[in-house]
């Protein structure tokens, strides 16, 4: 990926910058990257267009970058922000097939990215559970009565809140598919909801089960998919 572009600040188009600013020599391009020859020359189309136009760099916020396909997939509309160090601009990248460069251009509004569902991933967790009965005596009573009390937990969560309950969060497939680890808090009420079925021996064998499985990307980890829209200007 590129790391800036070049604005051209009068018709706010933009163009990838293939290496040092406004120079088209073999030798702009950067080291151990070769870009294509539809690549370079839409660069210099673009100044050549714009010649009489005051241009800028743009610096893109790699941190910002969200698409609905996983990042191997070459071929996607994808979204980040680019900075001029005074403004941010929203970039839509759209990059149709692999015989054609991709196309940037400056969208209005604001990018946001919402929580839309979340849950636990219950078929990898009984799995889980049945691995280690061999090894700590986690009877099937025992899983039944966690994953029912875990599941109510999760439940009583607004889709809102969930960022301020979730801890830490680790990418899944594509951007818009995560990993959160609950906070502390809630393994807390989640044993309070194991207490009345089962017995204290039991509920330390559950507790070192959250210990052990609660990194994020394990199986108490929460799968949530978010959502990707864009908010027009004038409307929250």
């Amino acid at each position: 990926m590129v790391e800036k572009l070049i604005r051209c600040t009068q018709c706010n188009q933009v163009v990838p910058c293939y290496g040092s600013f406004g120079d088209f020599s073999e030798s702009s391009t950067l080291p151990g990257v070769e870009w294509s020859p539809e690549d370079i020359n839409g660069q210099r189309d673009f100044f050549h267009g714009h010649h009489d136009h005051v241009i800028e760099e743009i610096f893109i916020d790699p941190a910002t970058f969200i698409s609905d396909k996983p990042c191997y997939e070459p071929n996607k509309v994808s979204y980040f922000e680019a900075s001029n160090g005074r403004e941010r601009f929203l970039i839509r990248r759209t990059k149709n097939s692999l015989a054609q460069p991709a196309f940037y251009e400056i969208i209005p509004g604001k990018l946001r990215v919402s929580n839309v569902s979340f849950q636990i991933q219950e078929n990898d967790l009984r799995k889980q559970f049945s691995e280690q009965n061999r090894s700590v005596s986690l009877k099937e009573e025992m899983a039944i009565t966690f994953i029912q009390a875990f599941q109510e937990e999760v439940q009583s969560i607004a889709p809102e809140k969930l960022s301020q309950e979730v801890e830490i969060t680790e990418g899944g497939e594509t951007p818009l598919l995560v990993y959160g680890s609950l906070k502390k808090g809630h393994w807390e009420r989640v044993l309070q909801r194991c207490q009345k079925d089962l017995q204290q021996n039991d509920l330390q064998k559950i507790r070192h089960f959250i210990r052990e499985n609660q990194n994020p990307g394990d199986v108490l980890s929460l799968v949530i998919q978010r959502e990707l829209s864009i908010l027009t200007p004038g409307i929250e």
